[in-house]
């Protein structure tokens, strides 16, 4: 006897319902996101003279490191400072010459990476900053440890301190090879035997393990006697991985603004108040080296 099957018939519908549901969200989605506020001269900017993990042969020492933030500090005022319409030269713009939220207009700009030297040193910290944040956050614990005896180095890592912008391109690499560089630099100068520690916060905590475990891995890097994880961005949430999608869309012109998840006045001296989609895309992919770096080792007993 002859049976109909109403699953078999209703499935295209089924399909083609759900593809059309799927396609109309996500229209409604990028036509939210596109309805935000404009697009500031800190959102465009291209800083191209920063540091990137390609760079590391030419640019291996703290003094190259620094010319070339120089030259990107240079950038920053040409591309931004000098490009702020004036409605938006506030009394708290970051970018607005003389606010009070222009690092630039106090003492030091906190912005960059510093050094504290300390003689005879007591061993060398390096301080990792977290994401979007610069070397601002880890000043007073490093000028505290300074004053214990301790030879430190809080390094500003590429794409940050500077404008958002910078942090749409950035790779968790260009940050890797920058730590790399850094973790030289201290060992060179404290000697072979006094003792270096990773001072990391939240995705410069999970820097600090992936440099742990490269060098557990056999990649030659200077000895590292500790770590100091502080809020360690060492698991993100799965729905991360779909920000990579969101960041290619957002190369289609016209679609510029997909590029953040946040888009907001610039009122804080030290750390962006918008938010790039590359950067969570980042430390995704950086906890993902992070956890198969880990089942190797346990594997092979490395760990």
């Amino acid at each position: 006897m002859f049976k109909l099957n109403p699953l078999k018939h209703l499935r295209p519908f089924l399909i083609y319902g759900t593809a059309a549901i799927l396609t109309a969200l996500l229209t409604l989605y990028i036509l939210y996101l596109q309805s935000r506020r404009d697009l500031e001269p800190w959102h465009l900017a291209r800083l191209d003279a920063e540091f990137t993990a390609e760079d590391a042969k030419a640019v291996n020492t703290l003094s190259d490191y620094q010319r070339l933030e120089g030259r990107v500090f240079s950038q920053l005022r040409e591309e931004v400072y000098d490009q702020v319409p004036d409605e938006q030269r506030r009394l708290v713009n970051r970018y607005a010459d003389g606010s009070l939220a222009d690092p630039t207009a106090y003492p030091r700009d906190w912005n960059r990476s510093f050094e504290l030297d300390a003689a005879p040193a007591a061993g060398g910290l390096l301080l990792l900053h977290g994401l979007s944040d610069s070397p601002y956050s880890m000043r007073a614990l490093g000028e505290r440890l300074n004053r214990r005896g301790w030879r430190v180095l809080g390094l500003r890592l590429p794409g940050h301190g500077t404008a958002p912008a910078g942090l749409t391109r950035a790779t968790w690499q260009d940050f890797a090879a920058t730590m790399r560089l850094g973790a030289r630099h201290l060992r060179q100068k404290i000697g072979p035997e006094a003792p270096l520690f990773i001072v990391g916060y939240s995705n410069g905590a999970a820097l600090a393990v992936e440099y742990a475990l490269a060098r557990q891995g056999g990649e030659d890097l200077p000895r590292v006697d500790g770590l100091v994880l502080l809020s360690p961005a060492i698991g993100v949430s799965p729905a991360a991985a779909l920000a990579v999608w969101q960041s290619r869309l957002a190369l289609i012109p016209g679609l510029e603004k997909l590029a953040w998840n946040s888009l907001a006045p610039e009122y804080d001296p030290y750390k962006y108040a918008s938010f790039a989609v590359n950067a969570g895309d980042q430390v995704y992919q950086l906890t993902r080296v992070i956890g198969k770096r880990l089942a190797a080792l346990a594997r092979t007993g490395g760990l």
